[in-house]
């Protein structure tokens, strides 16, 4: 057993089932949020946000604040620079997004990982290792040890390619991204209500418990026990409930659609709320 294991998948032994949020804005404050009411870890955003590698510094160390595993989602599985000033910030996961083969986790495994089982260039001048240089050989080490890859499932090449993906030692976890798959299979916002992707889900499903490869998953924006049930009874182990952005959104919603019923039941009134972002429950 590794000295470093990370503790995601520390957890995952244990038979606990670890929960994170996607983080979209990086606030701090949001992040010690998630922390303070439960969430294990936060995966932070680089791929669709704004979000810039000094941003990233301090919204890790929110996550170190309230003992949260923090993990960045790259703008790309071949963006080298990415990967590595993410590990540099104190990330201990990276999210890879849009693989499609083996070939494309070991190419981020090269950035990640330092020698012998990747290509990293060492830098002493960083938050990660201290900004010292006298523990460089042990931060190495942990690095190499503990650092998780996962592959976002999202392109009909990957649930192709998804034995091969699986059975990398590289690959720690597998996230099944259903909203870019779908779309990449025509079938829209169908999602898994499309037969097409349900079946590619199986696939991806049956692949990684063959492998014991955990999948993260869950229903990301309208969770409830009964969905969340689900999801652990099809072979779920680690869960992303919720993105932080749309999370705030629902809540809005929720508080001004509340007040516009109760005016309708007094003498005051309230503008007809906007309609909703999200489908109808």
């Amino acid at each position: 057993m590794s000295a470093y294991r990370n503790r995601l998948l520390e957890m995952v032994d244990q038979g606990i089932v670890p929960l994170g949020m996607q983080c979209f804005t990086g606030n701090g404050a949001l992040i010690e949020v998630l922390g303070l009411t439960g969430y294990d870890f936060v995966m932070l955003d680089t791929e669709h946000s704004p979000n810039n590698p000094r941003a990233l510094e301090d919204s890790i160390r929110a996550a170190n604040h309230v003992n949260m595993v923090p993990v960045v989602r790259v703008p790309s599985f071949d963006d080298e620079a990415s990967i590595r000033r993410a590990l540099e910030a104190g990330a201990e996961g990276i999210f890879l997004p849009m693989v499609k083969s083996a070939a494309d986790i070991r190419t981020a495994a090269d950035a990640a990982f330092f020698p012998p089982l990747g290509k990293r260039g060492i830098c002493p001048a960083v938050r990660a290792t201290g900004y010292a240089f006298s523990d460089f050989n042990e931060y190495a080490r942990r690095n190499n040890e503990s650092t998780i890859l996962v592959p976002l499932i999202e392109h009909p090449d990957a649930v192709e390619n998804i034995e091969e993906i699986c059975a990398l030692p590289e690959v720690s976890m597998v996230i099944f991204g259903v909203g870019d798959l779908s779309f990449a299979m025509g079938e829209g916002v169908e999602q898994l209500r499309s037969p097409k992707v349900q079946a590619a889900y199986r696939r991806v499903m049956d692949a990684a418990a063959k492998y014991d490869v955990p999948v993260i998953g869950g229903p990301n924006l309208d969770p409830t026990p009964e969905t969340c049930l689900d999801a652990l009874e099809m072979g779920v182990k680690v869960f992303t409930l919720g993105l932080d952005i749309m999370a705030f959104r629902r809540a809005c919603e929720g508080m001004v659609n509340d007040l516009y019923t109760a005016s309708q039941k007094s003498k005051l009134s309230r503008p007809t709320p906007p309609p909703s972002g999200f489908p109808a429950r």
